[in-house]
């Protein structure tokens, strides 16, 4: 059986290329001899002294990396910085994009939105992996192919500016404008498409009727909060007019739909019908729907209101 100092030898010299591998194992084992002949001089028994050698000198893949001068890490630091902003980029951009895309190829393929939404994510999901995956093999092979210095020389102009107080924010601007328009678009949506068909036509969840003056005007108060949160975001934030406005867009959306809900006509009889797996499913609905509007509500009064109050605050500074 090879002792210690043959196996870590052998396994240091399997850690570099085999035209080294000669005077590695001559150095090595010259290391080993040097450091073990140390301790057995200050008293160490033979057996604790290799060891204790080979202890000093570290893992032999360590070793074997610093002879052949080749890296230990993934992605080194001078790659790393790039590494990082490139799959930045790439994901806040592209992963939007696809589960965009799958969720309007799936609607437009006349998919059930319960497959619809599963499938969008599946499918943003394995992107994501996907380009994870081949953004870090590629920095990968550039870090053992290369120099391992950076690709791209850094400049004081890519810093990102500080956001004041009081200003508000382009990513919080996009998403309540999202929200207001796939609300709006969702009235539209609902009466074309719907998880029960009679006679291969949809069956809508809002009553049709409503098509005559009130689904307009659920539609007309959504794009007027759109307007209104570009208008905040292109007048620096909050203002006490501009909470006043909201108040007034909220009251505009809750109350009728509230009252529609209590008098029985915001629900499609005939989709309520189909829920025939739900024990009173009318009242059930209408009682969702119901807590649900009151919820947000409240919620969208009360941000809106702390919000104004903290943007007003930071402009008397």
């Amino acid at each position: 059986m090879a002792t210690l100092t043959e196996r870590y030898v052998a396994a240091v010299a399997r850690g570099v290329p085999e035209d080294q591998r000669p005077d590695v194992e001559r150095e090595t084992a010259a290391a080993v001899a040097d450091l073990t002949e140390a301790r057995l001089a200050s008293g160490q028994e033979p057996e604790a002294a290799e060891r204790a050698a080979l202890l000093e000198l570290g893992d032999p893949v360590r070793l074997a990396a610093e002879y052949s001068n080749r890296p230990l890490q993934l992605i080194g630091p001078g790659l790393y910085p790039d590494y990082v902003r490139l799959l930045t980029v790439l994901l806040a951009v592209i992963l939007p994009l696809t589960a965009i895309g799958a969720t309007l190829g799936n609607l437009l393929a006349h998919g059930e939105p319960g497959r619809t939404a599963a499938s969008a994510a599946t499918t943003t999901l394995s992107v994501f992996v996907q380009l994870c995956f081949w953004v870090t093999a590629v920095f990968a092979v550039l870090e053992r192919t290369g120099n391992g210095r950076p690709l791209t020389r850094w400049q004081p102009d890519q810093l990102r500016d500080v956001p004041q107080q009081g200003q508000p924010r382009l990513g919080d601007t996009i998403v309540s404008v999202v929200l207001s328009l796939a609300v709006a678009g969702y009235i539209v949506w609902q009466q074309f498409r719907s998880p029960f068909v009679i006679d291969g036509e949809p069956v809508p969840l809002l009553d049709p009727a409503l098509w005559s003056f009130w689904l307009p005007y659920f539609i007309t108060v959504m794009l007027a909060g759109a307007a209104l949160e570009i208008i905040r975001y292109r007048t620096g934030g909050w203002r006490w007019p501009l909470f006043a406005v909201n108040l007034a867009l909220d009251l505009a959306f809750a109350l009728p739909a509230l009252w529609l809900v209590s008098a029985g006509a915001l629900l499609n009889a005939e989709f309520l019908g189909r829920l025939t797996w739900w024990t009173s499913a009318e009242s059930s609905v209408a009682a969702t729907v119901a807590v649900v509007t009151i919820g947000v509500t409240l919620w969208d009064v009360v941000d809106s209101f702390i919000k104004t109050r903290r943007d007003e605050a930071a402009r008397n500074r």
